[in-house]
């Protein structure tokens, strides 16, 4: 009796353009996200389904809701359809791996289906884990049609197994763009067809993840600037010349001067926030190490309980365009996440025009206003707890 399923990647996510590697590591959407998500309903209403299942993590089983409210059908979260573990590298940047670990990164670009990250699972065990908790939903719904919403690397070691391939054979398994889908007509559970596969023809090309980042195709990687985050030390000369640098054009984006900024107060205050976190004022840094941004967080900021306060971001002008504004975002995401807070909170200039536009880009909120000694500012919020 043949059995239905339906395999589909989780909608954009912020691992994908934060270029984080973020397996199990659980993260929220994008706002490009809930622009997917309608025509995946879309897609979905007039398909006969009997259930819908989703992995625990929030970006899973928020997309798994999309398809199942036409249906008038529950979530069911089953953990075994989780993406790969990738052990030590959660929540770390791409760009940081080649650094920290060479010769593991090394493996991981040149033979995916033989790597493993520390502590983690490798993309083959990944898909074996998904399939088979797959197989056990046919047992459950035998002769019906399912969907299940998973994720990215998962989806590509499942459908190695299911094509019968090698291992080594995975890269003739390309990568799936976000919302794609995948058919697979099981006649009990150990025997599987796979009709078709990363099939996202229901996005509008404006709304892929992978042309926004930059891929050329579903195999490649971006081919935009991805930067590693390193602490900027205060009492570093050179490091000091370069926060001064970056605060000073800052200032000069958001007020036309350089009115309020005292550059001896300001490595004070940053050596002060770094005994909170290491990782409160940190150089987004180019292969080469050059820094290319900067990310500065007031960690001492306990006005508002739960908040993080982004004291201010910085592209250096000659990268600007080319993709690390949702890289730096990221970064500050990470670390307030990592301490606990539920929003961040931004303070944009009334005249930054850019800035403003920056924050509602990425889904911030203005929640009144904020005045100092350079003028009234638009308090920008943006949730980034996971529930």
């Amino acid at each position: 009796m043949k059995t239905t399923v339906y395999l589909i990647r989780h909608a954009e996510a912020e691992g994908n353009v934060y270029r984080r590697c973020h397996g199990q590591y659980d993260s929220l959407l994008t706002p490009r996200a809930y622009e997917q998500l309608p025509h995946l309903a879309k897609r979905f209403e007039s398909v006969p389904l009997d259930a819908v299942y989703a992995s625990d993590l929030f970006r899973a089983r928020t997309t798994a809701k999309t398809v199942a409210a036409p249906h008038g059908l529950p979530v069911e979260i089953r953990p075994v359809l989780r993406e790969i573990d990738m052990g030590d590298w959660e929540d770390l940047t791409w760009a940081e791996l080649p650094r920290l670990w060479p010769a593991e990164y090394a493996l991981w670009r040149t033979r995916p289906w033989d790597a493993r990250p520390p502590h983690g699972e490798c993309v083959i065990d990944a898909g074996r884990r998904m399939l088979d908790g797959v197989r056990g939903l046919v047992r459950e719904n035998e002769g019906k049609a399912f969907a299940v919403v998973t994720h990215g690397s998962a989806i590509r070691g499942a459908l190695t197994l299911a094509h019968g391939l090698a291992p080594e054979q995975m890269g003739e398994i390309g990568w799936g763009d976000n919302t794609c889908v995948a058919k697979f007509e099981f006649d009990g559970p150990d025997s599987v067809r796979v009709v078709y596969e990363n099939d996202a023809s229901h996005l509008p090309a404006a709304l892929s993840t992978f042309a926004s980042i930059g891929w050329t195709d579903n195999k490649g990687v971006p081919n935009t600037p991805q930067i590693w985050f390193r602490r900027a030390d205060p009492m570093d000369e050179g490091d000091a010349a370069q926060l001064v640098r970056f605060m000073r054009e800052l200032h000069q984006n958001a007020y036309g001067s350089e009115s309020g900024l005292h550059p001896d107060q300001l490595l004070a205050d940053v050596a002060e926030m770094q005994k909170i976190s290491p990782r409160s004022v940190t150089f987004g840094c180019l292969e080469d190490g050059s820094p290319a941004a900067l990310v500065y967080l007031n960690t001492r900021y306990e006005d508002e309980p739960g908040v993080g306060l982004v004291g201010g971001f910085c592209i250096d002008e000659a990268y600007r365009g080319h993709g690390l504004s949702q890289q730096i975002l990221g970064q500050a995401i990470s670390v307030y996440r990592s301490l606990g807070r539920e929003y961040l909170v931004a303070h944009a200039a009334e005249k930054n025009a850019r800035a403003k536009g920056f924050y509602r880009k990425f889904g911030f909120e203005q929640r009144g206003e904020y005045r100092n000694e350079n003028g009234n500012h638009y308090r920008m919020f943006k949730r980034i707890k996971v529930d």
